[in-house]
């Protein structure tokens, strides 16, 4: 059965067995109006998440000659259901429970079922739920089934309790609530066929990666690997790198890149130890900076590449915005399980669109790019890390290692970029357009190039090597802001206006990125220009040069000073100036001139004599 029209992991199915009170064979689901409330009653031990699940359901008869009599409802066997209790309004009945064919089915016979017209039964179900909540690291995460209701128009109503003082907060919702209070969320009639819910607003991860570098080559060359960077919706924490590289530095695209020099034949492996936090809204601290980075990124992001190009013929004429792109990715493509037991080869957009049965996520992504620079449309790809319980719901199928691969576009109202996945909506019915989710891990960015730079865990030197260990966790990350300076002794004189320049190197020896980082200069005997000066963006062992230009505020005598530079009014760096005036100069010279000159008078005559 096709995977869009059937979510057969968590679709519930409600049957029911019609029986009449006169002899009439007839029997019509529209003779009958079924609400549904469903409650959930979240608690929380030992980190786990147990639910109590409450159904009422009540069936008003819309005839006079039919009356329901029995009731079944079917969950997949997966779900860990126990302590069934179920009850019409007249007396508690015991259900039936049975399993066949992978699911399980619970049926109840009403008691006494109330006929006539517009009369009502209702039906109450209770029972304990253990894995249907997860707790993930630092948040709680849900895919609710929602009811297809087949039996007629009603009412059906999703809520879900918290715990008191539980603290959590829902963070995202496909679909959006209609009502949220401090301990409970309220959906009405929602028409997807799922609820994707999370708790909490940042998910920790930590991260373990290696990266395998070699040189086949008898010359020495160097390699750049693209380390996690720092995102609008991701920060980073570094513990460690092992062995650190000679030149880090980030690109157009904002790629965190360590340079490598490798000898003849040399072989290296890179342990990258580190955390990163994803983050339900955008960054407040990065978003000027991704303004401004972008002014420089339109030069090239609309430009075809590699994976981005189509033929005329195949390019949507009716499509004009990104939401109208993304939906004819997700109903034009269809995802290719078998791809993932065989060895990938990326197919480009040209190709996706020509065999699209044959699509994994980096066909969702080259499609929707493609089709929006050729509307004029900024887009990229992200390459990364996708948390996936479930290999149906969620496939990740770039290389050997745990990768995934989406599609990000540049909203111009807001000024920012934003996360989709076409796939992943594709393969679990979850709504990816609208909101995102916590569960991506940013490794690489194609901007620029669709190919490059490589993600990580596709550094191999070996195709059965385990290089992505990345897990959920509680943990605290805490950030270490720390740079350190070097200053060239060399002060350059300026001859036009009696100035001096010098050249500071700062590098960013703490284990997050610094963004915006602002650096104040002062000297008490020196005119400083500029005296305080904003780095954009620092990588952690990242360096990059300031210069200062001064001119002393005297010009008599040598002058001795220190330079500090100061960060949020932070000490950070000394460095001792020495300048010898000009002028004072000029005087201390034509001083030793004249006492050598009379030296040398009075030397003459005294010979003379």
């Amino acid at each position: 059965m096709n995977n869009k029209k059937f979510f057969h992991f968590v679709l519930l199915a409600f049957f029911l067995i019609l029986y009449t009170l006169s002899v009439k064979p007839i029997f019509a689901i529209e003779h009958f109006r079924t609400d549904y409330t469903v409650d959930y009653f979240l608690s929380e031990s030992d980190n786990n998440i147990s639910s109590r699940v409450s159904y009422k359901i009540k069936i008003t008869n819309l005839t006079t000659d039919l009356v329901i009599k029995n009731f079944s409802i079917l969950f997949p066997k997966s779900f860990q259901i126990g302590n069934i209790k179920a009850a019409d309004d007249f007396k508690s009945i015991i259900p039936g429970v049975s399993d066949a064919d992978g699911k399980n089915t619970i049926s109840v016979a009403l008691t006494d079922p109330i006929a006539g017209l517009n009369s009502e039964n209702n039906i109450y179900l209770d029972f304990l739920q253990q894995n249907l909540f997860k707790v993930n690291g630092n948040v709680w995460e849900v895919i609710l089934p929602t009811v297809e209701n087949k039996e007629g128009e009603g009412n059906y109503t999703i809520i879900v309790h918290l715990p008191p003082n539980s603290g959590k907060q829902i963070s995202i919702a496909k679909p959006k609530p209609d009502h949220i209070t401090l301990n409970e969320i309220t959906w009405k009639n929602p028409v997807n066929r799922t609820i994707y819910a999370v708790f909490g607003k940042h998910q920790n991860y930590s991260l373990q990666l290696r990266y395998h570098l070699t040189n086949p080559n008898l010359n020495r060359v160097y390699t750049d690997i693209a380390f996690p960077p720092d995102t609008l919706y991701q920060k980073v924490f570094v513990n460690s790198i092992r062995p650190e590289p000679a030149i880090a530095s980030t690109d157009e695209d904002g790629n965190y890149i360590g340079r490598y020099f490798l000898n003849p034949k040399e072989e290296k492996t890179i342990l990258f130890d580190g955390g990163v936090i994803v983050s339900s809204e955008p960054r407040e601290d990065m978003k000027e900076s991704i303004r401004t980075l972008f002014k420089t990124q339109q030069k090239y992001l609309l430009a075809p590449s590699t994976h981005w190009n189509l033929k005329e013929d195949y390019i949507p004429k009716k499509l004009s915005n990104i939401h109208e792109i993304y939906q004819y990715v997700e109903d034009t493509l269809s995802y290719n399980y078998g791809r993932l037991n065989t060895s990938i080869t990326r197919l480009g957009a040209q190709q996706a669109i020509q065999y699209p049965d044959q699509a994994v996520c980096t066909e969702y992504s080259d499609v929707m790019i493609a089709i929006a620079r050729e509307k004029g449309l900024y887009t990229r790809e992200v390459q990364g890390y996708g948390f996936s319980n479930d290999q149906e719901l969620r496939p990740l199928s770039v290389n050997a290692d745990i990768l995934h691969s989406w599609p990000e576009y540049y909203d111009g109202t807001k000024q920012l970029w934003i996360q989709t996945d076409p796939t992943w909506e594709d393969t679990s019915g979850i709504d990816y357009f609208n909101s995102f989710d916590l569960n991506h891990v940013v490794f690489a960015i194609h901007g620029k190039k669709s190919d490059s730079p490589y993600p990580a865990g596709s550094y191999k030197t070996q195709d059965s090597t385990k290089d992505i260990n990345i897990t959920p966790t509680a943990q605290f990350f805490s950030e270490e802001k720390s740079v350190s300076f070097e200053t060239n002794p060399l002060q350059i004189p300026n001859m036009n206006n009696n100035s001096y320049t010098l050249k500071v190197t700062v590098r960013n020896t703490g284990n997050t990125f610094l963004w915006n980082f602002p650096i104040s200069a002062e000297a008490d005997k020196l005119t400083l220009s500029p005296a305080m000066q904003v780095v954009d963006s620092l990588a952690p062992l990242e360096k990059k040069e300031l210069i200062f230009e001064y001119i002393p505020k005297s010009q008599l005598g040598d002058i001795k000073t220190t330079l500090k530079l100061s960060s949020e009014s932070k000490l950070l760096y000394e460095h001792e100036i020495s300048i010898a005036s000009f002028y004072y100069g000029i005087a201390k010279v034509a001083g030793i001139v004249f006492l050598f000159l009379f030296g040398l008078t009075i030397a003459i005559k005294l010979i003379k004599r």
